[in-house]
């Protein structure tokens, strides 16, 4: 028999971590600094003793504590005070735990971006009235802190400290701060070990997010010093966060049925819609604005704020209202963050709306992308990236990055070849970091994929990225040595673009060369009568040397679809794809549609005769199906070494990315031959005279592999490259 002894002891009163309203007489009592003397971007943190009246002190409408500090200069800056529970952070048992050690005191935070003597005065404001006082003064030194970050002033495109100093940055996405497994603090060490810098916080209801209590305008306590911690340990290991503060799963479906704006939840919502233009909506997100900035705005390690994860998620939300209120708060958030840490958003919608990149207070523009199809990423990413570069003049981040959105990528790219074609390819392509991979616990930290960030960390390492302006560099086509080698004969593959909407383009025109004219790219599904408004059917005028095939790849189809094909004029095909259970290689019930969506993932082909043809492809069915690839047999010459070259240059350095186009991550998991390209040479133009250091740099792990002399006259300067099995770069540096 088991014996047991219980003993009882007599429960604190109030607990830790309650929060009770106060009726006290306006008064600002004793400040206590955390220190004399503070570094300079260090964190200088005042402790208030104050009394006041108020219900909620996290509502600055019922109270509010403000601080004004005047630098050496004179300069004054205005930085808004707050209310924290203090927490005890634990792990045990492989679990994190925060455990509230008091019932709360107000506090101000700020970092002093002069060096010197520095002046504080308080002030406090209830229902009663106002009050100033609690002076006091602190000393500002030289510390190791390169300062916050902000746009270069060198080129527009590129991030850079205040003390001058580029930032790339280099992450991938851990979104949500895991307080079982692998913690948020062990994830971070390893991100810092690998020679990543970044990543990306969701402040949303199962990360990081603080407004997440049973009543709207009170914030998460422990959650809120689980930030504290992370930020704490990004100055110690040199990261920088994007604090993104929602996210569309909170605002639909489930998501929506447990968010506090819901009014069936007690919040004043009606739908998601109302949260951008309801009165009280609005006024409870600024409260949160404020108390965002008031806690973490000190803290240079916060990159930049987002105000979302993809806002096409919100449901039911037109950009109509969404535009007016990204204005209204990105004003807001300029107006109220005393340290003027960047700000922006985003879209899952690949480039995303321009009208929201165009506004003044958003100051980078983001891409998120996956692809969901077979094709070489690296041209994709550059394709998004150069989009962003030519229309906008502010930095742009490649927020999200993927080759499946919705299906598992560890056994589809065990390598990372994705991941690594993304990132050179980025870099290259005037990104401000590289693409951030999504997929951190199922494939990055479970395959050991962390040699792809140190690779880029180490070729970036001492580029001046952030420090020059940055510019295309001109090439000729690249040519073969050989110069009688045989052309070959390959077939044509067009890898539809994964886009939502009725396409721009219709016709489409097989160049000899098998790519695109106008680089053009249809898109990837085929509305059938659930979006008449979208369909727009493809059809691709194509030259074939000798009898072939037209092929298509159906991956997934929606509700049922009907294939039909034209050769000419000609109906050379119907096929129906059935929906159901049971059906095709796997079938899923979509209940918010109430629909059956159908994997088919096989080829459709017709015979062609040789010769020039239109071939028209439409559905017809119900819904969509989804094309992952179209391919014509013996439709492609490759007579130049069939290679991407991505090339930058600033005055005085010039690099090239040269990627052979069959090392995709397909390709490299079997699906189709990586052939080495035979000796090719390039000429690069627009260089100064004189003579150059050539690096040629092997970009699995980031190694310098080797070095040469070469000659640059009359601007040009030819390359020869001696066989390209994947991918190469390279540094043209001139010798002085």
């Amino acid at each position: 028999e088991a014996e047991y002894t219980v003993s009882f002891a007599g429960m604190p009163e109030p607990l830790p971590g309650e929060v009770a309203p106060s009726r006290q007489a306006l008064a600002i009592g004793r400040v206590e600094p955390s220190a004399r003397q503070v570094a300079q971007y260090g964190r200088l943190e005042l402790a208030v003793d104050l009394r006041a009246t108020y219900d909620n002190p996290y509502n600055p409408d019922d109270v509010r504590l403000d601080a004004v500090f005047t630098a050496p200069s004179g300069k004054q800056l205005a930085v808004p005070g707050f209310f924290l529970v203090k927490h005890r952070r634990e792990v045990r048992d492989g679990n994190e735990i925060m455990t509230a050690e008091d019932n709360g005191t107000w506090k101000v935070r700020f970092a002093p971006r002069e060096t010197g003597p520095h002046r504080w005065k308080l002030k406090l404001k209830d229902r009663t009235g106002e009050v100033e006082g609690g002076v006091g003064r602190f000393q500002a030194v030289a510390g190791a802190s390169p300062s916050f970050i902000g746009k270069s002033a060198a080129d527009p495109h590129y991030l850079a400290f205040d003390n001058g100093q580029g930032y790339f940055a280099i992450g991938h996405n851990l979104p949500i701060y895991h307080t079982t497994g692998q913690l948020g603090v062990e994830a971070m060490r390893k991100f810092a070990a690998a020679g990543e810098n970044f990543n990306r916080w969701w402040m949303s209801s199962r990360g990081l997010g603080i407004e997440w209590m049973d009543k709207l305008g009170w914030y998460r306590q422990d959650v809120a010093a689980r930030i504290d911690t992370v930020l704490d340990l990004a100055e110690e290991l040199g990261l920088y966060y994007m604090m993104c503060m929602d996210t569309h799963q909170d605002f639909r479906e489930g998501g929506w049925q447990k968010n506090p704006f819901n009014a069936a939840n007690g919040g004043p919502c009606a739908s998601p819609a109302d949260w951008f233009t309801n009165q009280e909506a609005r006024r409870l997100y600024r409260n949160r604005l404020r108390y965002t900035v008031a806690r973490w705005g000190y803290s240079p390690h916060v990159l930049c704020w987002e105000f979302g994860n993809e806002f096409e998620g919100w449901a039911d939300s037109p950009n109509e209202i969404k535009l007016p209120w990204h204005k209204e708060m990105a004003d807001c958030l300029r107006r109220i963050d005393p340290f003027g840490h960047l700000i922006t958003t985003s879209f899952w919608g690949h480039t995303g709306p321009e009208e929201f990149w165009s506004l003044e207070n958003i100051d980078i523009v983001q891409t998120h992308c996956y692809t969901n199809n077979d094709g070489n990423v690296a041209e994709p990413v550059r394709r998004f990236c150069l989009h962003q570069w030519e229309r906008f003049q502010k930095p742009h981040i490649f927020g999200e990055f993927g080759i499946r959105s919705h299906t598992t990528t560890a056994d589809k790219d065990p390598q990372g070849w994705a991941i690594h074609n993304s990132l050179w390819a980025g870099l290259f392509s005037f990104s401000a970091g590289g693409p951030m991979p999504w997929w951190h616990e199922q494939y990055i930290d479970k395959l050991d994929l962390y040699f792809h960030f140190t690779a880029l960390a180490n070729f970036t390492r001492e580029l001046p990225l952030g420090t020059a302006r940055w510019q295309p560099l001109a090439t000729a086509a690249p040519e073969f040595v050989d110069k009688d080698r045989t052309p070959e004969i390959r077939d044509a593959v067009v890898v539809p673009i994964n886009r939502w909407g009725k396409p721009e383009q219709d016709e489409f025109t097989i160049l000899p060369d098998g790519t695109v004219a106008d680089g053009r790219a249809p898109q990837r599904l085929l509305h059938g009568a659930g979006h008449r408004d979208l369909k727009n059917p493809s059809t691709f005028v194509v030259n074939y040397p000798r009898q072939g095939r037209f092929v298509v790849h159906v991956d997934k189809v929606s509700h049922s679809g009907l294939l039909r094909i034209w050769i000419d004029g000609d109906l050379a095909l119907q096929r129906e794809l059935p929906c159901a259970e049971g059906l095709g290689k796997a079938s899923v019930w979509r209940a918010q549609w109430r629909l059956w969506e159908t994997t088919y993932d096989e080829d459709i082909a017709i015979g062609v005769p040789a010769g020039e043809h239109r071939i028209r492809i439409e559905n017809s069915g119900k819904d969509w199906v989804a094309v992952n690839k179209y391919t014509f047999t013996g439709c492609r010459i490759v007579d130049r070494p069939d290679v991407l070259v991505c090339g930058m240059k600033t005055g005085e350095l010039a690099m090239l990315w040269l990627q052979n186009r069959s090392s995709s991550w397909y390709n490299h998991a079997g699906g189709g031959p990586v052939g080495r390209l035979d000796p090719f040479e390039l000429t690069a133009k627009g260089l100064g005279d004189g003579k150059h250091r050539l690096e040629w740099w092997e970009t699995w792990k980031g190694r310098l592999e080797r070095a040469e002399e070469i000659e640059v006259r009359q601007g040009q300067c030819t390359l020869v490259v001696p066989g390209l099995a994947t991918d190469v770069a390279l540094k043209i540096k001139p010798i002085r």
